[in-house]
């Protein structure tokens, strides 16, 4: 059976977890979330794509360890804080004003996680009128690990292509899009509900035709078609 290498897409199933904790942050398996009181319904479980050496996918590590592997084989990964949320910065605990909290609905309690301005933090410790509020990432100074299996490598260039497109618009069904593979192009052929619903298919449109390129660099121009369909007025 043929190893991976860079370049190949594969898919893989994953548990993230604190080392030492076993807290799960994240898994692709719905099972496990649900379990777990992490389910979202807004997620899509199950195998993730994994295009290797893709790091907006995954991270550099699991890029690295996936080289080599086989089909169904399970491995670890374990990532140190500085490759990921760091270590404590004490500049990042704040004293507020019990008053100042308060005014906003906000009840000072020791390990209640507050929202202030753009910053997220935990109150830690309450004296009197001054709350200590700690704003470092949950997981600073924590090693992660990665629980990994291989369970899929994707060899034709329309399942590849069909794949980029399933993991850029993850609501999009499979039988409602079209791929026409040409010498140095692309076209696909979209919904027309995807173009009404999705405020950010622009945005997505780019990040297809960008990972199409960089996949396949021969594929220099990439071609998105939209259609609006309207019923016809009754005949008089």
């Amino acid at each position: 059976m043929a190893k991976v290498k860079n370049g190949d897409f594969i898919r893989i199933t994953f548990t993230l977890k604190v080392k030492g904790t076993n807290h799960i942050i994240e898994t692709s398996d719905e099972k496990i979330a649900t379990k777990e009181g992490i389910y979202d319904e807004k997620n899509s479980y199950g195998p993730r794509l994994m295009i290797v050496g893709n790091e907006e996918m995954f991270h550099k590590r699991v890029n690295e360890a996936v080289i080599g592997k086989e089909v169904d084989e399970k491995f670890k990964v374990n990532i140190p804080p500085e490759e990921t949320f760091g270590y404590k910065d004490t500049a990042k605990i704040r004293l507020l004003g019990r008053k100042e909290l308060v005014a906003k609905n906000i009840i000072p309690e020791i390990g209640r996680q507050i929202q202030w301005g753009k910053q997220t933090g935990v109150i830690i410790s309450v004296l009197g009128g001054r709350v200590r509020v700690d704003f470092n990432h949950p997981l600073v100074g924590q090693t992660v690990v990665y629980n990994v299996k291989i369970t899929e490598r994707i060899s034709s260039i329309k399942k590849k292509l069909e794949a980029i497109i399933d993991f850029r618009i993850p609501t999009i069904e499979s039988n409602t899009f079209s791929v026409k593979d040409e010498k140095d192009k692309i076209t696909i052929t979209l919904p027309e509900e995807i173009g009404t619903k999705d405020p950010y298919i622009q945005y997505r449109k780019i990040q297809i035709a960008n990972d199409i390129n960089k996949s396949f660099p021969t594929k220099t121009e990439i071609i998105f078609i939209e259609s609006f369909k309207f019923e016809a007025p009754a005949s008089k």
